[in-house]
């Protein structure tokens, strides 16, 4: 790799944080950072939907949230900004988080296409207020607006005086060695790896079907979903199925790091019209986003542990459980993430919770929290023991709202004879000294008295103990 190459992916590592992109005007991707496997096929496709509709001048900014746009939830707002003449900055930011169930994508909140924020130096008041007066809109919403574009000019001026300080020029040439450089390396790192082709089916609790074949052959995948079912209830759109596809097969193979069209073109994608990874609107896809991409990550790590045998492990526990909680205006969503699958060497690794304020929790919410810790696991045996989900418990003291969601339960993957399965994530509600088990999603009106128990799903096992 030469010094300008070296030096050019500095800069992109130095200026690409939390779920953002970089690419030319003519569509190509030279970076993708994010932890959120959509990212890596919505920014792209933002991108792409931006500035066909809006012919954005260095300085402008456009926003959306429209999945089928290119927009992940919608509660996370994408903003497009053409840096410089030649280079747009995708980048995606939390407004608001809340559990959407709903039968619509328009019944999931408000929908923004592709749309001008800031033209000529300028912010569009008259597009700010249309938006805030629109009755699902947050009421901070335009100033939350003005203060993300404040700080998206002054990191954009920052990647400017940086390539001007650097004293080198972004030419076609060095784009194009970088492109062909990254495609080598991870090609490379497949073709390391045993080649082979496997099928694996994994069924979603609301009966869909999700079917992929993978061929592993020359340093390049082939994925095929031919077989998945239509949508019941899961609808994923299309730039995200083939994010969420790329983000785990980069991570298995350690190129994450050079996400960009050059280690995109090791892998193909087919996918049959009309099945759920397909989603058209107005499909709902707050699920698809969430439980829909965990039953992919499931499938393509099984079908990954079947071709590379050597690499054999179990099962993480990749569906999150969410769970909204309500009261009047407020909203708080409990998010318990599972636990991972154990290898041959070593157990899996437990789940932790994002930090969060319990005390801050209690004044907000009618709930007196009773327990927070790992749950006491009875699947993932083994050898290697799978890690354990976590367990949140806590009572209700005056009337409030939940609502939840969680997947992967009830129908169980065919697995490796040396693998366990782990537990799955449950939701039990305790009334009057009865305990019932609540289905994977729904809403309900919990009572004072209530004692609400969330757990998560817990890693499988390797290995006979």
């Amino acid at each position: 790799m030469n010094y300008h190459v070296e030096l050019f992916q500095s800069l992109l590592n130095d200026f690409l944080q939390g779920e953002s992109a970089l690419l030319t005007l003519e569509g190509d991707i030279l970076a993708i950072r994010g932890t959120n496997p959509v990212t890596y096929g919505t920014l792209p496709t933002a991108a792409s939907t931006a500035t066909k509709y809006l012919q954005l001048q260095e300085g402008d900014i456009a926003i959306l949230n429209d999945p089928y746009s290119g927009g992940s939830l919608l509660g996370e707002m994408t903003f497009v900004m053409a840096v410089s003449e030649d280079l747009i900055w995708v980048t995606r930011r939390p407004m608001e988080t809340k559990v959407k169930i709903s039968k619509s994508v328009e019944e999931e909140g408000i929908r923004i296409p592709p749309t001008p924020l800031r033209q000529k130096n300028q912010l569009n008041e008259l597009i700010l207020d249309a938006i805030q007066a629109h009755p699902a809109c947050p009421p901070y919403f335009k100033e939350w607006l003005k203060t993300q574009c404040q700080d998206l000019t002054e990191k954009a001026q920052k990647l400017i005086e940086a390539i001007e300080l650097s004293g080198f020029t972004i030419t076609g040439e060095l784009i194009e060695d970088y492109l062909e450089l990254s495609k080598n390396a991870a090609w490379q790192k497949i073709n390391e790896r045993s080649s082979g082709e496997t099928r694996v089916d994994v069924v979603l609790d609301s009966g869909e079907l999700l079917r992929v074949s993978m061929d592993i052959h020359d340093g390049k995948i082939t994925l095929d979903f031919g077989g998945t079912s239509s949508a019941k209830t899961v609808s994923l759109t299309e730039s995200a199925t083939l994010g969420a596809c790329f983000y785990t097969l980069a991570r298995f193979y350690g190129f994450e790091q050079i996400a960009n069209s050059g280690s995109f073109s090791v892998l193909q994608l087919t996918k049959p019209s009309g099945c759920w990874l397909v989603g058209k609107y107005p499909a709902p896809t707050y699920k698809g986003m969430t439980c829909g991409v965990a039953a992919i990550e499931t499938a393509l790590d099984m079908a990954l542990s079947q071709i590379h045998q050597k690499g054999e492990r179990a099962l993480d526990s990749r569906c999150s459980l969410r769970f909204d909680l309500k009261n009047d205006s407020k909203n708080k969503v409990l998010t318990l993430h599972g636990g991972s699958g154990a290898t041959p060497s070593e157990a899996g690794a437990s789940a932790h919770t994002k930090a969060f304020s319990i005390e801050q929790l209690e004044r907000d919410f009618p709930v007196k929290v009773q327990r927070i810790d790992h749950r006491q696991s009875t699947g993932g045996k083994g050898k290697n023991p799978g890690g354990r989900g976590l367990i949140m418990k806590f009572e209700i003291k005056e009337a409030v709202e939940g609502v939840w969601m969680t997947d992967l339960t009830l129908h169980r993957p065919r697995i490796s004879k040396n693998c366990t399965h782990g537990d799955a994530g449950e939701i039990l509600i305790e009334r009057q000294g009865e305990t019932k088990n609540l289905p994977v999603l729904g809403t309900q009106q919990f009572a004072p008295g209530d004692i609400v128990t969330l757990c998560s799903g817990s890693g499988g096992g390797y290995g006979k103990e």
